[in-house]
């Protein structure tokens, strides 16, 4: 079984991951979406209280903001409002994952 972190790693960077489906015009998929907040989520229940978190961890974190904002303009404005409001609570979600 995959844990957390490699699931998160595939749910984006997959051949049909989030990150992937969005800079290729295949939109936004909202069940990928939600499968990523849970990890997210699942992953700052997992590390509270720690001082670190896995190198392989920021790495994705890093990609994530900015691969999902800069993939919104190749949409629709209304599509695009959808990105960035799927953006800022996933940014939320990784501020959980490195507070302790």
């Amino acid at each position: 079984m995959k844990d957390n972190l490699e699931l998160l790693e595939e749910l984006l960077l997959d051949d049909n991951g989030l990150l992937i489906s969005l800079r290729v015009g295949d939109g936004l998929n909202k069940e990928k979406v939600n499968q990523v907040y849970k990890v997210l989520t699942d992953l700052a229940a997992g590390w509270k209280g720690q001082e670190k978190i896995p190198k392989k961890a920021v790495d994705l974190f890093i990609d994530i903001y900015p691969g999902m904002l800069s993939s919104s303009d190749y949409y629709s404005h209304e599509v695009a409002i959808e990105i960035m409001d799927c953006c800022d609570k996933i940014i939320d979600l990784i501020k959980d994952c490195i507070s302790y």
